[in-house]
C-alpha cells in the first residue's frame, strides 16, 4: 500500500484495494487501508503542484549561484531588500471549513470577484521597507516607477543594498532602475525558487490575515454605503483589509522569514531538490 501512495499520492483509497486485488488476489476493505496508511503516518494534504522543470540540473546550477551571490553580498556587509507582488481580489477565501457530517460546508460568496488590487513591497530583515497598492493591472512601466519611489523612500544608504527579484516579466526592466542609483545591485532569483525569496511569505502572512477578517465581515462586504457604487464599496471594503493586514507584519515575523528560507541555501549549495510549499 506503501508503494502505491509514493508511486501515486494522488491515488484513491478505493483504487488501493483494486491493485491490491489485482497484484495479490487479497481484498481489503477501504476503512482497513484507511487505518494501515494512517499508522504509516500517512494523511491527506492540499496538492502542491511541482513544475517538471523545477528541479532539473540547470535550475539546480542557476539555483546554486543565485545562493551564492546572496551569501556573498550578506558577507560583504550589503543589506539584501527582497521585492515583489501580489494581488486579492473578492473571491480571496478560506479553502476549507466545519459543517456537520453528511452536510456540505457552503459560504455566501459574491457573483464577481471584481478587480484585481495589486500589492507591491520591499522587505528587509527588519521589516516592510516601502509598499503600496494599487487597482487594476500592474505593467512594466509601473513596475520601474514602483523601484524608484521604493529606493528614493528607502532609509539605507544605496550604494550598500542588494535588491532581489524574481523573473516576472513585469520585471524586465529594472536593471536599467538600478543603474540609475550608483552602487545598487540587482539579481534575480533562479527560476523555481519562490521558497528561497522571504517575502513570499510575508504574502501569505498578509492573505491568511485578510481571510481572517472577510470571513466574520462577510456583510460589511455585501453592504452599500450611499453615494458610491457597490463595486466601488466592495473595493474599499478589500482595500481596508489588506491595510490591516499590511499594519500586522512586524520585525519579528520578517526576521523569522529570513531564517526560514536561508535553511534551504545548504542544499542549493549541494545542488539538492527544493520542494515546493517548504
Amino acid at each position: 500500500m506503501v508503494t502505491y501512495v509514493e508511486e501515486n499520492p494522488l491515488i484513491s483509497l478505493v483504487e488501493i484495494g483494486r491493485n491490491l486485488r489485482q497484484d495479490t488476489g487479497v481484498t481489503i476493505s477501504v476503512p482497513t487501508i484507511h487505518r494501515h496508511l494512517h499508522g504509516q503516518l500517512f494523511t491527506m494534504k492540499k496538492v502542491v503542484a511541482e513544475p517538471v522543470a523545477m528541479n532539473n540540473a540547470a535550475n539546480k546550477q542557476k539555483r546554486a549561484e543565485y545562493v551564492r551571490k546572496v551569501m556573498a553580498a550578506t558577507g560583504s556587509g550589503r543589506s539584501v531588500l527582497y521585492m515583489d507582488e501580489t494581488n486579492a481580489n473578492l473571491f480571496l477565501r478560506r479553502s476549507q471549513g466545519r459543517s456537520r457530517r453528511g452536510l456540505r460546508c457552503s459560504v455566501k460568496a459574491a457573483t464577481s470577484k471584481g478587480p484585481n488590487v495589486h500589492i507591491i513591497g520591499l522587505m528587509s530583515q527588519t521589516g516592510i521597507i516601502y509598499w503600496e497598492r494599487r487597482r487594476g493591472s500592474f505593467r512594466k512601466t509601473d513596475c520601474s516607477d514602483w523601484l524608484r519611489r521604493a529606493l528614493q523612500a528607502c532609509p539605507l544608504p544605496l550604494d550598500q543594498v542588494t535588491i532581489v527579484c524574481d523573473n516576472a516579466p513585469v520585471h524586465c526592466d529594472l536593471e536599467a532602475v538600478a543603474a540609475e542609483f550608483p552602487g545598487l545591485e540587482l539579481v534575480r532569483t533562479a527560476p523555481y525558487s519562490a521558497p528561497l525569496n522571504p517575502i513570499e511569505a510575508v504574502w501569505s502572512a498578509v492573505k491568511a490575515n485578510m481571510k481572517r477578517g472577510m470571513a466574520s465581515s462577510f456583510s460589511a462586504m455585501m453592504d452599500t454605503t450611499d453615494g458610491i457604487t457597490q463595486q466601488e464599496h466592495r473595493l474599499r471594503y478589500l482595500e481596508a483589509k489588506m491595510d490591516a493586514a499590511m499594519e500586522c507584519i512586524n520585525p519579528v515575523m520578517c526576521m523569522n522569514f529570513y531564517n526560514h528560507v536561508q535553511r534551504h541555501y545548504a542544499g542549493c549549495v549541494a545542488l539538492a531538490d527544493l520542494a515546493m510549499g517548504v
